[in-house]
């Protein structure tokens, strides 16, 4: 396969503020249209909830291959005992643990690999896509979740022994560009959360390596149960995972939210033809708990609907707005005059203003929102390169 071979790096600030969000990209293989640009967008996405002051690294190979058992796969690298570690002997993945350090645990090494198979049907563009193809920026932030933290490395092996932290190189599909810990041989921050439905916690119900921990593994609903942040987001309840269905499959199990969650990144329960782009504030919870501080626009601030997210700021041709619940945008120059508009018939997620045509300068974002009488002002930045 040719290879090619890129590095995007994507900076920006937040309002006046110094404050720097990074994701770096380096992408191997065959490179579609729109791909580049379409995992630019993922990753600033999830910057616009999260605090990031150490770039995140993400190692992209593009492979084309209807023989692998995967649409996308993510290895996610960790650390355990990392300087400013709040938990002792837990593993972080790589991304939140350059966080709490303040710089790079992991030197020379990319916090994760991601792997996207061409030979499922993906859509690269910021609309709806057709039914019959797979939203790509969905799919990379649900990948690029898996390496901020929706990362579990519990794991059953084939006589249905259970453990955390013992995953044996032989058991995933593809060796990652790090070295392969199993991981470190202890649980991850996120499996630290996880009870059963007795409350009991996953990880000390049984002993490692020891079939009762297996049984409890692959038996029974399983929940996230943060009580500082994810139940408060959830209704004051844990999150149910994904698995517990009396089988294990890897990389499938824990660490996903459960299957029956509507509008959520980090389930299976979107398909072909969707476009779930907005982290569910139970998703965001959940990456508070274990450790990420969020923006201020990560946090819903009523129940009946989300604030909405614009950009890029400053804007040169295009200002995108993303939101869930969104009936109208519309864009005022510094003075008050109309100067954009959009109505979301079609009920998108994520919606654009054309501001080719707009002199530089300040304007302002009004957000509407369904059946609410809700509304959400931004100010932004026309400035034409």
């Amino acid at each position: 396969m040719k290879k090619n071979i890129l590095l995007i790096v994507l900076l920006f600030s937040i309002c006046s503020k110094a404050q720097v969000n990074t994701f770096s990209f380096t992408i191997t293989g065959t490179q579609p249209p729109g791909l580049a640009t379409a995992l630019t967008i993922a990753g600033q996405k999830w910057s616009n909830y999260l605090q990031i002051t150490v770039p995140v690294k993400v190692n992209v190979f593009i492979v084309n291959a209807a023989f692998l058992p995967f649409s996308a796969i993510t290895f996610a690298n960790g650390r355990k005992n990392f300087p400013n570690a709040p938990v002792p002997n837990i593993l972080y993945v790589s991304t939140l643990a350059n966080q709490i350090a303040g710089n790079e645990v992991n030197v020379g090494e990319y916090d994760m690999d991601i792997y996207f198979n061409l030979a499922t049907s993906y859509y690269f563009s910021t609309g709806k896509p057709p039914a019959s193809q797979t939203d790509f920026i969905s799919t990379a932030m649900h990948e690029i979740g898996h390496g901020l933290g929706f990362y579990s490395d519990g794991y059953v092996d084939g006589s249905g022994n259970g453990s955390f932290g013992y995953i044996p190189p032989s058991a995933i599909p593809i060796s990652p560009s790090f070295p392969w810990r199993g991981q470190d041989s202890v649980p991850s921050i996120y499996d630290k959360y996880i009870i059963k439905a007795s409350g009991n916690l996953l990880t000390t119900c049984a002993p490692q390596n020891s079939t009762a921990l297996g049984d409890s593994i692959k038996n029974g609903a399983l929940y996230f149960n943060g009580p500082l942040y994810a139940n408060p987001s959830h209704s004051n309840t844990p999150i149910r995972l994904a698995g517990g269905a009396g089988t294990y499959t890897l990389g499938v199990d824990l660490l996903h939210i459960h299957q029956s969650y509507a509008n959520t990144i980090m389930s299976y329960y979107w398909g072909a033809g969707d476009t779930v782009r907005i982290p569910a504030q139970w998703e965001l919870g959940i990456l508070k708990e274990i450790g990420w501080n969020l923006k201020a626009v990560g946090i819903k601030e009523n129940n009946n609907y989300s604030l909405a997210n614009s950009y890029p700021n400053p804007a040169n041709s295009t200002i995108n707005i993303a939101g869930q619940n969104i009936s109208e945008v519309k864009l005022f120059n510094v003075i008050g005059h109309l100067v954009g508009i959009n109505q979301n018939n079609l009920k998108a997620e994520e919606l654009s203003i054309d501001t080719k045509e707009l002199s530089d300068g300040v304007y302002f974002l009004k957000v509407f929102f369904n059946n609410t009488g809700q509304t959400s002002t931004k100010k932004i930045i026309i400035r034409h390169q």
